[in-house]
């Protein structure tokens, strides 16, 4: 497995700028009251007690599993898809390579506030359209002429400037539940809904996590890849909640680095897209593995 090493690395930062998020970490007093039960008042003025910070990390670790449970159940499920597909591997890795690349597209464009899907709305409906039929014509041009990385450019950009036409799909999805069910099963049940619900600014990180595990020659390695995610989710949010009084002293001071964070998941997106179409992720993989030695699991 040797771009193991490199992926598992990648999948566990993405969870981790995924937590840092600001449609994240804003929330993460109120998901810790939701599933405590109590007010922020309670867990801000009881920050330092014992039996406080014991019940926030308990429920902690039921919600963690809860979302984990899912993540790994979609990679699980993917990896399978794509090993039934085994043979069409490498239009998977190319198409999952031009996908993240348009997220990463997407989550760049919405750190600066969306300046360039303002500019194509400023267009004539016809400019726009095509604009996107130039780029996604080209990139197909360039697929077909052993130009993969110039025409999955090209492609991420047509299909970016086309998904301006329709705002359905920059618009938020989620599940809510109307009560929280008592005790730690209901924070697993939180956590699941947590999972399935929020699109925001979860879903363009997982989803290219997931496209990613699409291209793995098993079920195992995908499962192994959301694991990792779930886990640089996860972490974070269990030290956050064992030390919730300097979560609050932190969050103050780290709320101006938002667009950083959003700006750093856009160029990790974009790295990893252009990687997966360029074909190079194995290639820096070997490299890796000559230099260290190391094989991975």
């Amino acid at each position: 497995m040797p771009a193991d090493n490199v992926s598992l690395g990648l999948a566990f930062l993405a969870g981790v700028l995924s937590f840092a998020s600001p449609c994240v970490l804003p929330l993460f007093p109120s998901y810790i009251s939701y599933i405590t039960g109590l007010s922020y008042e309670e867990i801000k003025g009881g920050a330092e007690e014992r039996s406080v910070r014991l019940l926030i990390f308990l429920n902690s670790i039921f919600f963690v599993l809860g979302f984990s449970a899912v993540f790994v159940a979609l990679g699980a499920s993917v990896s399978y898809l794509g090993n039934i597909l085994f043979s069409y591997q490498d239009g998977i890795r190319i198409g999952g390579g031009i996908m993240i690349t348009m997220f990463g597209l997407y989550i760049g464009d919405r750190a600066f506030e969306f300046r360039i899907q303002s500019l194509l709305n400023s267009l004539p409906s016809a400019a726009s359209g095509a604009v996107a039929l130039i780029m996604l014509s080209g990139g197909a041009l360039g697929i077909n002429r052993d130009m993969p990385t110039l025409g999955g450019v090209l492609m991420a950009l047509g299909l970016y400037a086309a998904a301006v036409f329709f705002p359905a799909l920059s618009q938020e999805r989620r599940f809510a539940l109307k009560s929280k069910p008592a005790g730690w099963a209901g924070s697993f049940v939180v956590g699941v809904t947590f999972a399935a619900g929020w699109t925001p600014c979860v879903g363009p990180i997982l989803g290219s996590i997931l496209l990613f595990a699409g291209t793995k020659e098993t079920a195992g390695q995908g499962v192994l890849l959301l694991m990792s995610y779930s886990a640089g989710l996860g972490v974070p949010f269990l030290i956050s909640g064992m030390g919730v009084g300097y979560f609050f002293e932190f969050y103050q001071s780290f709320r101006r680095y938002f667009r950083a964070v959003e700006v750093g998941s856009s160029v990790m997106l974009l790295a990893v897209g252009l990687l997966l179409i360029s074909n190079y992720l194995s290639v820096i993989s070997a490299y890796l593995i000559f230099w260290t030695g190391y094989t991975g699991i």
